[in-house]
């Protein structure tokens, strides 16, 4: 179980010595104790500035609210995961490699309790064991000394962090990697193992998954970085495997996202493909290549069946949703013109909210961008995911954010996009960096009735906090605004989970 560092305890951690032998802490404690602080630094941006990690593992109730209210019946947790590696990276490349830490605030009765917690995956604990990084990172492949390996360790070369996402299904708390497996938590975020739903055998699935509107299973994907496939589980909404299937790709492909209708799976197969022989030769093992063009298939819910569709080459990271509508499919997602991973000159049009139509019959799309805005992250309401929706919550920056030449994926204003007709609402947080939007539920007035949950960093003070947006009004003053107890780096995906 993680140990609880009260805030007067992680006020003198940094001082050591006597200053630590004075918090009372015994063996055990002390000796985790190496989580409390990171001292390592790195010229990375996305290890630098807000995207650095954070060590202390918090417990911290009645969280004070700057501003506004927290509603008296908002009940649940938010909670958000992120790559947080412990000890400097050999290799390391955002947003693929990590160690997971998830940063939970739950509220109650009008309250807040704030309390973070590193996923204890099996390589992170064999590097906790021996005393830094071993394992290399997803696009560039480090071999491990064997010698530094025990029985049942990873082998490597690259770790599963747990790192992505954070989901509830069936009764489980599921920390999300990439197309591998997840790490099952409970609801105070201690690490249970590896997910098996109703299995024998850990199954993989990747970071982001969809759940059918009307039957509530769960269809996971995931890809091989060495074989031509990407396979599927329908898990039921107990959290077991009803159903496995397979489909054949023209290459290893990284495939990070997928959308789903009441009828089909759509896969956007992007020309990102895994070359063995080109990391052989100290290439990148994720190579891009455009010539393949993006090959769409729409898949038949049961596997039985697949129809692809063509289209020029372009990148997926994340889709907002997908629905059917008079014989077409419609998806609402960001486009990026090519990969790129990691800290680079923006050589291509930032990322912008696209709208592609799929006629079925015909097998031909069209696509248009709806707002000439960068961006990325979209999120909607998630109870009408695979149903028509027409609002995408995302984040952009603007120039009120004062940080020069800030990394990809620093944003600091929160977005509803209509992208029925391109209108944009937005919340500026001025020279504050923001997250992700979660969308939280409220009731059945609309599409937009819920409230958005979004963490935003301060870099003058360093403080972090919880902003609560009313979705149907992003530009309105805050719900409330939750000052948390340390600082909340920039993180990937979250969710609202429902308390028992």
């Amino acid at each position: 179980m993680a140990t609880t560092i009260t805030r007067r305890q992680f006020g003198v951690l940094a001082a050591g010595g006597a200053a630590v032998a004075s918090l009372g802490l015994d063996a055990s404690q002390s000796a985790a104790l190496e989580t409390a602080a990171i001292t390592w630094v790195s010229s990375d941006p996305h290890l630098s500035g807000n995207f650095a990690p954070v060590g202390p593992e918090l417990d911290v109730p009645d969280l004070p609210v700057t501003a506004g209210q927290i509603p008296s019946d908002l009940r649940g947790a938010y909670m958000r995961n992120g790559p947080n590696p412990l000890y400097k990276p050999i290799a390391f490349a955002y947003p693929m490699d990590g160690d997971g830490m998830i940063h939970a605030v739950y509220f109650d009765n009008g309250r807040a309790h704030y309390r973070n917690r590193f996923v204890q995956t099996a390589g992170l604990t064999a590097e906790r064991r021996v005393g830094h990084a071993i394992y290399g990172s997803f696009t560039h492949p480090v071999p491990i000394d064997p010698k530094l390996l025990q029985p049942g360790d990873p082998p490597g070369p690259f770790k599963n962090g747990a790192f992505i996402s954070i989901l509830q299904h069936g009764g489980k708390l599921l920390a999300l990697d990439e197309a591998t497996t997840a790490y099952e938590m409970t609801m105070d975020l201690d690490t249970l193992g590896e997910w098996k739903a109703g299995t024998d055998q850990p199954i993989r699935l990747g970071a982001h998954n969809r759940r059918h509107p009307q039957t509530g299973a769960l269809f996971t994907l995931a890809y091989s970085p060495l074989r031509p496939v990407v396979d599927f589980h329908q898990i039921d909404a107990t959290g077991n495997v009803a159903r496995s299937f397979s489909i054949a790709l023209a290459a290893p492909t990284m495939i990070h996202d997928f959308v789903l209708t009441e009828q089909h799976i759509v896969l956007f197969a992007c020309p990102a493909v895994f070359d063995a022989e080109a990391a052989r030769q100290g290439q990148p093992f994720l190579q891009w290549r455009p010539d393949l063009g993006t090959r769409i298939g729409l898949i038949a819910l049961d596997g039985s069946a697949t129809q692809w569709v063509d289209a020029d080459p372009f990148f997926v990271f994340h889709f907002a949703n997908a629905f059917e509508r008079s014989g077409q499919i419609v998806v609402d997602y960001v486009r990026h013109d090519a990969l790129v991973l990691g800290y680079s000159a923006q050589v291509h049009k930032p990322p912008t909210l696209h709208r592609m139509t799929i006629d079925i019959a015909a097998g031909k799309t069209s696509d248009v961008e709806v707002a000439p805005l960068v961006t990325e992250f979209p999120r909607v309401n998630d109870a009408l995911n695979a149903l028509p929706t027409r609002f995408v919550y995302l984040p952009t920056l603007t120039d009120t954010l004062l940080q020069a030449n800030p990394p990809s994926a620093t944003f600091n204003t929160m977005m509803r996009i209509d992208s029925e007709t391109g209108d944009v609402v937005r919340h500026d947080f001025g020279n504050k960096i923001a997250g992700e939007a979660t969308f939280i539920p409220r009731g059945t007035a609309g599409e937009d009735d819920g409230i958005l949950a979004v963490f935003a960093f301060d870099p003058v003070t360093e403080a972090s906090d919880l902003v609560l947006l009313d979705a149907a009004h992003v530009d309105s003053d805050p719900v409330a605004v939750i000052r948390l107890p340390q600082r909340v780096p920039q993180g990937l995906h979250g969710n609202w989970t429902q308390m028992a």
